[in-house]
């Protein structure tokens, strides 16, 4: 896994973990055979207006405006979006709402028909990103928050107290030691060879001249 992507590749257990998620859909449309999916269906075939519970790994393989589903909009992003419109998401514990919240909104963005997913995602980072900078900033005054924040934030959290430390330690010159590059290494490591082969072939020269006098 690339550790600087936004959201995890296929193989990754944090997208296994997200996928696993089950939505709840609405049925559009009668499908035969498939009342096995209603637990408390007592007919064989699902019938339309029924509400299912669907994994998210079988939401992915379906058509965004397939004619058999419609994904419903789960509750703690609406809950998240009314905090948001009272400008109170960054008392928000977002890792107990859902630790993969934006990774789980991405998912659910293209099947949601009302478009309103998306936009609580992006709202929602965009009022907790300063809060997200100055927490970071500031480590000794407010402690790590373990359920303010989902994957994601932990993870900018974390790269953000890691160069505000940098960034720090370069203001009072820590570990500020000015280092030899590696091409120059070779570079003089090559001309000392070269150096002691030309002496090697003086010595011997001169040798030899003694020799024959």
């Amino acid at each position: 896994m690339n550790n600087h992507s936004y959201y995890p590749n296929y193989y990754a257990v944090e997208d296994i973990f997200v996928t696993q998620e089950k939505v709840e859909c609405k049925v559009n449309t009668k499908l035969l055979k498939m009342g096995f999916l209603d637990a408390g269906s007592e007919s064989e075939d699902l019938q339309a207006g029924r509400t299912v519970t669907l994994p998210l790994w079988y939401i992915k393989e379906l058509k965004i405006n397939n004619p058999y589903f419609s994904v419903c909009v789960p509750d703690i992003y609406k809950n998240v979006h009314k905090a948001v419109c009272e400008a109170e998401s960054t008392h928000i514990e977002l890792g107990k709402l859902h630790t993969y919240f934006y990774e789980y909104g991405r998912y659910l963005t293209p099947y949601d028909r009302n478009h309103i997913v998306g936009k609580i995602v992006f709202e929602t980072m965009r009022h907790r990103v300063r809060h997200l900078l100055d927490i970071s900033k500031n480590i000794i005054e407010h402690g790590k928050p373990e359920h303010r924040l989902d994957n994601i934030e932990s993870k900018l959290y974390e790269e953000g107290v890691k160069t505000n430390n940098l960034y720090t330690n370069w203001l009072q010159m820590k570990f500020n030691n000015l280092t030899v590059s590696t091409m120059v290494q070779e570079h003089s490591m090559k001309r000392k060879r070269q150096h002691m082969s030309d002496f090697d072939d003086d010595s011997f020269e001169q040798d030899h001249k003694r020799q024959t006098l």
